[in-house]
């Protein structure tokens, strides 16, 4: 069997200041631009407000706050558009790239209300639409808009019976459900989604319990900062929880998602991956693009046949985008 195609997203915006576009003009242009230089997705966070690296890796857990982070925590807040209202402006905007978010957060909304909203987006889209869902993590701003925060087991839980209803109400004419945090009867949603038998539904996020829901109920797995032979366990796990769960491994597809920093400048690049030290070595790629493609091409080898990429200031400094999508993914492309 022929392998599958190499896809690379392109991460419109992640929590982490630095990491996303601020402004719609700002965002279109680079959508536009992705879209031109032939990415498969676009992907935005579904965030109220940013933090800066330090401040991430204190919440998070994740990194090491005392490392440099780009110095000063900088002002509270900094403009961080919607995502549902971005990614849906998106659809209108552009013409064939697909469109999702990174992920959505399964306390933030009704699996219901989520269910209608991504119809609708794939007819708008044309069919372009896929549901990236988690168990949601950033409690400050749980706490700050008002959403309970249950206990990570129930966060998980609710993802599943979710992703359950969400499918069901795609597909069935008149679903109902009976679960232990949700119920719904004769939960119409009509009109459908255009894509059959729905839109991909993807699940991100880590830990053994998330991604064996994933494995039960998802189409998708998305994997952060994890190096080549972490992604060849990450396959070696899905097969495992697939397994176990009665489903086919091919069922269940993985994607990655990395930091790529290209510059012609290897000293530039290094003292840009500085800023961002509360992302793992494992996360990262920078350096000249023959650089970046030799790195991402272990991914390939891998296995590995979805990257979604964050750029950092991607908007404000074009020529990594240029970079990226006029050397990197031709080259790294042609190895798949």
């Amino acid at each position: 069997m022929a392998p599958s195609p190499i896809e690379f997203g392109l991460i419109l915006s992640l929590t982490i200041r630095g990491l996303f576009i601020g402004d719609y003009e700002s965002l279109l242009a680079v959508a536009r631009k992705a879209e031109g230089m032939g990415f498969h997705s676009l992907w935005q966070c579904d965030h109220f407000f940013s933090v800066n690296p330090k401040a991430y890796a204190e919440i998070s857990g994740k990194g090491d706050p005392s490392a440099d982070a780009g110095g000063d925590a900088g002002p509270v807040t900094l403009p961080m558009l919607d995502s549902w209202v971005a990614i849906s402006a998106l659809a209108r905007d552009t013409k064939t790239i697909r469109l999702g978010h990174l992920v959505n957060c399964v306390g933030y909304r009704s699996p219901t209300l989520l269910a209608r909203m991504g119809a609708t987006l794939d007819i708008i889209s044309g069919g372009r639409f896929e549901l990236g869902i988690g168990a949601g993590w950033l409690e400050p701003e749980y706490r700050s808009y008002g959403f309970p925060f249950p206990k990570a087991s129930v966060r998980i839980a609710q993802l599943a019976e979710a992703i359950q209803i969400i499918r069901r109400m795609w597909t069935d004419a008149a679903p109902t459900f009976e679960g232990e945090h949700f119920q719904v009867k004769n939960a119409y949603c009509d009109p459908p989604p255009l894509q059959k038998p729905h839109p991909p539904i993807w699940v991100g996020g880590e830990g053994k319990k998330l991604l064996a829901e994933a494995a039960r109920h998802a189409d998708g797995f998305n994997s952060r900062w994890l190096p080549p032979e972490g992604f060849t366990e990450r396959l070696q796990n899905i097969a495992a929880v697939c397994e176990k769960a009665g489903r086919n491994p091919a069922e269940v597809r993985p994607s990655l998602m990395t930091m790529v920093i290209p510059d012609r400048n290897e000293g530039a690049a290094a003292g840009e991956r500085k800023r961002f030290a509360v992302v793992p070595d494992s996360g990262v790629i920078a350096g000249p693009p023959e650089a970046c493609i030799e790195r991402l091409g272990k991914y390939i080898e891998a296995g590995v046949r979805r990257i979604l990429v964050t750029i950092p200031d991607v908007d404000k400094v074009p020529e990594r985008l240029e970079l990226m999508g006029r050397e990197i993914l031709p080259a790294v492309r042609a190895m798949g």
